[in-house]
């Protein structure tokens, strides 16, 4: 095996030199990227809370793979974006992320988590999908909780406990890969956060149905949605299009039949 260096000027050589002035380049804009985010945050109010934005994020990132040249790969796109994301929400806020996946596969979810938040983010895996939503409840400035996918095959039925008051202030605000081709993401993001629409977002409510009247429900409604898990009297729905939590529709579902309605959030992929 030859490991001389290529002769100055030959155009291997040369394609280096490129390469070196392309990445001289990045560094420098992405410097001035983070420089732009410094001004935003300080253009902000002071508040408390985590400093995410899911719905914009999204929307971010679809333009992004929309626009991207070849030979870029939209994984690639994704992923280095979400890099660069990951690092500005650093400059605002430490976010320390928990996971939890119950009987699920805890080395893909906590993979998913670390592509997703950075490679410089704190994870730490507690097992259990409660144990995980419960650290995010008592931290609700700090923490994240990364779940397996509600109702997903063999994780266990571990949702209902999303009907505990204690859960109450937490939101389902994406769903993890953002880029995937299957129906159901893989993975939760709950946090004590705000919902966003992003566009073609995917809500979850849930429900106690005792005498089962969803679907009837929604259709009076005029909502597009299904059942997706049942633990009774407790039901798991997802309907198409954004519903804010406190959206009148979930209202009318309960008027309509079903009984303390909640919207879990919504969720939007790329």
């Amino acid at each position: 095996m030859n490991d001389q260096s290529p002769p100055a000027g030959s155009p291997l050589e040369t394609i280096r030199a490129e390469i070196d002035g392309i990445d001289k380049n990045l560094l420098s804009l992405l410097a001035e990227r983070l420089r732009a985010v410094d001004k935003m945050a300080g253009l902000k109010p002071p508040e408390s809370g985590l400093p995410i934005r899911p719905g914009r994020e999204v929307a971010l990132l679809r333009r992004l793979v929309a626009e991207a040249p070849a030979p870029l790969e939209r994984e690639f796109v994704v992923e280095v974006w979400r890099a660069m994301i990951a690092a500005s929400l650093r400059r605002q806020r430490n976010i320390d992320v928990v996971v939890g996946g119950g009987r699920g596969d805890p080395t893909r979810l906590f993979d998913i988590a670390r592509r997703h938040f950075g490679a410089r983010t704190r994870i730490k895996d507690l097992g259990e999908p409660q144990a995980a939503l419960q650290k995010a409840a008592e931290n609700p400035d700090t923490i994240v909780a990364v779940t397996s996918w509600p109702a997903a095959p063999g994780v266990g039925a571990w949702w209902p406990a999303l009907s505990e008051r204690r859960f109450h202030n937490l939101h389902l605000i994406a769903g993890l890969p953002l880029h995937g081709s299957a129906e159901d993401p893989e993975a939760a993001v709950f946090a004590a956060s705000p919902t966003e629409e992003a566009g073609a977002d995917i809500t979850l409510l849930m429900a106690f149905d005792p005498h089962h009247r969803l679907q009837r429900a929604l259709n009076e409604v005029g909502l597009n949605g299904r059942e997706v898990a049942r633990a009774e009297p407790r039901v798991l729905l997802r309907v198409d299009g954004f519903l804010a939590l406190d959206d009148a529709r979930a209202g009318a579902l309960a008027r309509a039949g079903l009984e303390s309605v909640r919207v879990l959030g919504s969720y939007a992929r790329v």
